[in-house]
């Protein structure tokens, strides 16, 4: 599953911790040009009509649409919410590396003092995005936008760590 659905990943170095940023493929881009099958009636056809809202299923026409929607309803719209927070969170990671480079985040210099400020405040209180932003000369919304990818990291690196432990990793 990830060698496939992973389409981007970037390293942010903070300090001496390495914060990955994931970014999922958008499952329109992994459908296949073949037949498919009616969810409904099961004819196969290259001709049928893919659901607009979660496109995993396709239909003969309207008729079939209609009679599938109670059964379908449901799994539809978690996926038509899990694709917009895809493309949400694509956008987002296009903006944070944009961010990164134009005001050169990356450098040791700029990780340690971001490194240096994450460190300094508080697990719950956060790091202040005007400071931020007056720290880098970047404006407060582009230091919301970075800051809340680095938040994105840490979780995630929290999260993965929460779950090797869980399964013995690092224990000795």
């Amino acid at each position: 599953w990830i060698s496939t659905n992973i389409k981007s990943i970037s390293q942010f170095q903070c300090g001496s911790n390495p914060i990955n940023i994931v970014a999922i493929k958008h499952p329109s881009s992994q459908m296949s040009t073949a037949n498919h099958q009616c969810a409904a009636c099961g004819a196969e056809s290259a001709s049928i009509k893919r659901c607009v809202s979660c496109k995993s299923v396709w239909y003969c026409g309207r008729e079939c649409q209609v009679s599938d929607w109670q059964s379908h309803k449901a799994k539809c719209k978690a996926i038509a919410a899990d694709i917009a927070q895809a493309d949400s969170h694509e956008i987002h990671k296009k903006e944070f590396d944009r961010i990164r480079t134009q005001y050169g985040l990356s450098t040791p210099e700029n990780a340690e003092k971001i490194a240096n400020m994450l460190a300094e405040t508080g697990a719950n209180e956060g790091v202040s995005a005007p400071k931020f932003a007056e720290m880098f000369g970047m404006s407060t919304t582009e230091a919301v936008v970075f800051l809340e990818w680095i938040k994105v990291g840490i979780k995630f690196k929290e999260e993965t760590l929460d779950t090797a432990k869980a399964a013995g990793f690092g224990n000795k």
